[in-house]
């Protein structure tokens, strides 16, 4: 259905080339152009830099909320005595509340910056995680259920949604007018990447220590 509706009703864009050659740049542009091309203490430019750190960024976050979902369900047996269909239903409902944080986005945006998004989804996603530090074994009757909503709830409605949109964001303004093509690969790979990493990694840890340790 998507495919047919993108076939009848998307028109894209007709490039139309501006020969910018004689227009000069206004003295913001020029700085930030110019603060742009400078060379950081590890050798690579400021822009270089804050690509790198967007792809870093999306590892990271994408990588925790992978995490969740490898062993998100068989935490919830281990420490809580969770149905994996309870389990999987807590994490649906919270998926839906992350769905109404995403169509909020745009009014988080007028009062928010982009880093402050960053920042605040990522101190979301630890408070997630610390929310189930010092869990006891034994199921439900040592650890109340409320623990393991309220890691979800910050995780998947909360924490991820706001930070890693943002994270997108953030790089496409910082890429600008600039070709896209490339550096929209390489931030999927850095996801992708995420997804394959981090799930070997919870796996080894879980098998070689306790699944507890992961979160």
């Amino acid at each position: 259905i998507s495919l047919v509706l993108i076939a009848f009703f998307f028109r894209d864009r007709t490039r139309s080339r501006r020969n910018d050659s004689g227009k000069r740049k206004s003295k913001r542009q020029q700085s930030i152009d110019d603060f742009a091309t400078k060379t950081t203490f590890v050798g690579i430019t400021v822009y270089e830099a804050a690509i790198l750190g967007c792809l870093l960024l999306t590892f990271t976050t994408k990588g925790s909320i992978v995490s969740f979902e490898t062993l998100g369900i068989a935490f919830a047996d281990s420490y809580f005595g969770m149905e994996p269909t309870v389990a999987g239903s807590i994490v649906g409902v919270c998926g839906m509340f992350g769905v109404a944080m995403l169509l909020s986005m745009g009014k988080l945006a007028k009062i928010m910056s982009d880093f402050q998004m960053i920042v605040g989804g990522m101190v979301v996603m630890v408070l997630s995680v610390t929310s189930l530090s010092g869990l006891e074994d034994g199921g439900d009757e040592n650890n109340p259920a409320w623990r393991y909503w309220l890691a979800m709830m910050l995780m998947y409605s909360v924490g991820y949604p706001l930070g890693h949109t943002a994270i997108i964001g953030l790089f496409s303004k910082i890429i600008g007018r600039k070709p896209q093509g490339t550096l929209l690969g390489w931030f999927a790979t850095a996801g992708s990447a995420a997804r394959v990493v981090f799930p070997l990694m919870s796996g080894y840890v879980a098998h070689l220590a306790s699944i507890n340790l992961v979160f």
